[in-house]
């Protein structure tokens, strides 16, 4: 509306100039009194004048609220000497405009403050710097965890922990690393986590970091609760027999003396008791071997090792061929596909998985692996069955040492198969649905590889 009345005032007036104009000019050319037309002429020059005013007013009202919002002058008052309807609507929105970014800032502002106080009392730690190093931020759980008050540049950790400052430096945008370090003459387990920024054509990293060395702790220490109850368990179901047998046949023997014979009701009860503690004995030492087992693993020799080769070994292995009970399908997304990695570990590792597969069908079904690369790059290696699948409360019992579901299960096939998943420093995952199947998914670093 505004606009239209200011269009329509210079279409008024530019007419008026042009019916001046043409007016002068008959007078000049088509008239007998040509000084008439000095009247058209001043008459035209002044609403000339008045032209270039009305221009000029609407361009120095507009410069002064550009100039205004330019300098932040939210509170300036907009006002014009020339009057006019036209004019004052003009100036009305232009002050409601100004309200309105007046608004937005402060709105703005007071978020600024909550993002500020936020980020000041958050739990984790929070640095972010440039690609020189230089700081802009840091909060207090990250001055706290870093022993500084006030940090200018990343290099300042130098004297502190070199290696920290590499992984700073280092550390890739959507990457999460580990690192034990001291600062303070405190020991900390960081987590850090990395975020890349673009700001005034700069790119900044933005890093979180929380020290989780009091939960590890108390993971440990659970791990090995529930690692010495098994370990008593087990130990203690064979050593009771043994026991009670030994004190039954000192108990026999002490009542016969040197000149007595030994009936035959003594002998076959002697050697019935020698036979079971043959066979604890030896349950002992399976269980003993099968510990030796999960704590010797040799170190990962790691080479390229072609998937497709892997699966091959894998079927041959386990004989599959020959199964009837189950369906297997073994699928590569790409035949070239490869990993690096200690082949015989790996071959135990999925021989393991597949094993506990084949033992969750309890009468017919299906077994899957599968291999591909994944949005990032990395290699995923994914085994799936419609077996029974894991309860529950099991699951987090899952990879926990000589912890079995299956009766006469030894309980370190699932514990093998992490540790020589992370001997690759690759990620395990299991997914279960009890009643419906499992699914393991081994997911390996990315390698980059030419022909």
């Amino acid at each position: 509306m505004i606009y239209r009345k200011l269009l329509v005032q210079l279409v008024l007036r530019l007419s008026l100039i042009v019916i001046l104009s043409l007016s002068m000019g008959w007078l000049i050319w088509g008239s007998a009194y040509p000084w008439l037309s000095l009247a058209p002429l001043a008459l035209m020059l002044y609403m000339t004048y008045r032209l270039v005013i009305y221009l000029n007013s609407t361009n120095a009202l507009l410069s002064q609220f550009f100039l205004a919002v330019k300098n932040e002058e939210t509170a300036m008052k907009i006002q014009h000497k020339h009057g006019g309807k036209s004019f004052k609507k003009l100036e009305e929105s232009m002050q409601s405009v100004n309200q309105i970014i007046r608004n937005l800032r402060i709105q703005y502002q007071q978020k600024e403050i909550v993002s500020d106080a936020i980020i000041e009392n958050a739990a984790v730690g929070i640095l972010s710097f440039n690609s020189l190093g230089l700081v802009e931020s840091l909060n207090r759980k990250g001055r706290e965890l870093l022993g500084v008050h006030h940090l200018v540049s990343i290099k300042a950790l130098l004297k502190n922990d070199p290696l920290l400052v590499e992984l700073f430096q280092t550390i890739k945008a959507g990457e999460s690393r580990a690192i034990k370090t001291t600062l303070k003459q405190k020991t900390l387990h960081l987590i850090v986590s990395c975020t890349h920024i673009k700001f005034d054509n700069e790119n900044w990293k933005l890093l979180s970091f929380t020290d989780i060395k009091n939960e590890m702790d108390a993971t440990e220490l659970e791990s090995w609760q529930r690692l010495i109850s098994v370990l008593t368990h087990e130990i203690m179901n064979s050593i009771a027999p043994l026991s009670s047998l030994s004190e039954t046949l000192s108990r026999t023997y002490t009542q016969v003396d040197a000149n007595t014979a030994i009936g035959e009701k003594t002998l076959s009860k002697t050697r019935l008791g020698l036979q079971v503690i043959q066979e604890q004995g030896e349950a002992l030492m399976h269980f003993v071997d099968s510990y030796r087992q999960l704590t010797r693993l040799p170190k990962a020799q790691l080479k390229v090792l072609s998937i497709q080769h892997l699966f091959k070994h894998v079927w041959a292995l386990l004989g599959l061929d020959e199964d009837d009970k189950i369906q297997y399908e073994f699928s590569l997304e790409n035949e070239d596909l490869k990993i690096e990695a200690d082949e015989k570990l790996l071959i135990q590792a999925l021989v393991n998985l597949i094993q506990n597969a084949q033992h969750a069908i309890k009468e017919k079904g299906e077994i899957s692996l599968c291999a591909y690369l994944s949005s990032d790059g990395q290699t995923l290696i994914s085994i799936s069955d419609n077996g029974m699948g894991i309860k529950p409360e099991d699951i987090k019992n899952i990879f926990v040492p000589f912890f079995t579901t299956r009766e006469n299960g030894s309980g370190i096939g699932l514990s093998v198969v992490r540790q020589i998943i992370r001997m690759h420093k690759a990620k395990i995952n299991l997914e279960s649905v009890y009643g419906e199947g499992c699914k393991v998914d081994l997911l390996f670093p990315a390698y980059t590889y030419f022909e």
